[in-house]
């Protein structure tokens, strides 16, 4: 392989210091820039993992509102790979406690093979998603989406 994954991922938001104060708060994330170029600020978000997110303050009116899925734009969400299950499942408290999941009840979607997801919404809307592979999943093990099970992994 000639790269070692995403180096960050670009998007906009209406309100910097709230989204940041989200990404703290849920992924123990830490800013490694926030700077004011001209006439418009932007941060780099390290959320670990080698993962930078790069939003973009503008207008609140430039934010797209939240959307159904496939019908978000050319970027339908973002998927983080948690560290752990036990990673896992801290984020997905943090997620309820903050009224951020997008799944009834904060259920979790296991997808067989020892991989779970949970989607959640960030204060502009933007979808995402946290997974959970197991030690001993496998994508050849993942289920097709119909055979997909909503559980509470509490």
């Amino acid at each position: 392989m000639l790269f070692e994954g995403i180096h960050h991922v670009a998007f906009l938001t209406s309100d910097l210091d709230r989204l940041i104060a989200f990404y703290e708060r849920i992924f123990d994330a830490r800013v490694v820039l926030d700077r004011q170029d001209g006439a418009r600020r932007h941060a780099l978000i390290d959320i670990g993992g080698g993962a930078t997110l790069h939003p973009f303050e503008v207008a609140a009116g430039r934010v797209p509102a939240r959307q159904p899925m496939f019908e978000r734009g050319r970027l339908d969400h973002v998927a983080l790979d948690a560290s752990s299950r036990e990673a896992f499942l801290e984020i997905r408290r943090r997620l309820i406690a903050e009224g951020a999941h997008a799944t009834e009840d904060g259920l979790v979607t296991d997808m067989g093979s020892s991989v779970w997801s949970i989607s959640f919404h960030d204060p502009d809307g933007m979808w995402g998603e946290v997974m959970w592979m197991g030690p001993d999943a496998s994508f050849d093990g993942i289920k097709s989406p119909p055979e997909w099970e909503m559980i509470d992994p509490s």
